[in-house]
């Protein structure tokens, strides 16, 4: 799977991630861990997940094995639901130049 970046492990000092990131659009709580949606794990850029300390702060370690399986499970459906709709797009265009 291509990445452009992927973080393994930050310190227990929050960092001002969007100026780490260079992404202005990264949204931060009052704490300086990531807001996230809890339902998809996603930020506020489409396609970036957080999970973990990033997001709650220093917590337990469980904690952060569960926000791992539910973000892995959701960056799966992310990945799935984009696929179709590509194959979809490419349906649609594939029929359209079959009947012009």
């Amino acid at each position: 799977l291509e990445t452009d970046l992927i973080i393994e492990a930050l310190g227990f000092e929050p960092e001002n991630l969007p100026q780490m990131f260079n992404k202005s659009e990264l949204t931060v709580t009052q704490w300086g861990t990531l807001k996230i949606n809890y339902k998809d794990m996603m930020t506020s850029i489409d396609g970036v997940f957080a999970a973990g300390d990033i997001v709650r702060g220093a917590s337990l370690v469980v904690w952060g094995i569960k926000d791992g399986r539910d973000v892995a499970e959701n960056i799966h459906h992310f990945i799935k639901q984009k696929n179709q709709k590509e194959y979809s797009d490419k349906e649609v265009h594939m029929q359209k130049l079959a009947h012009a």
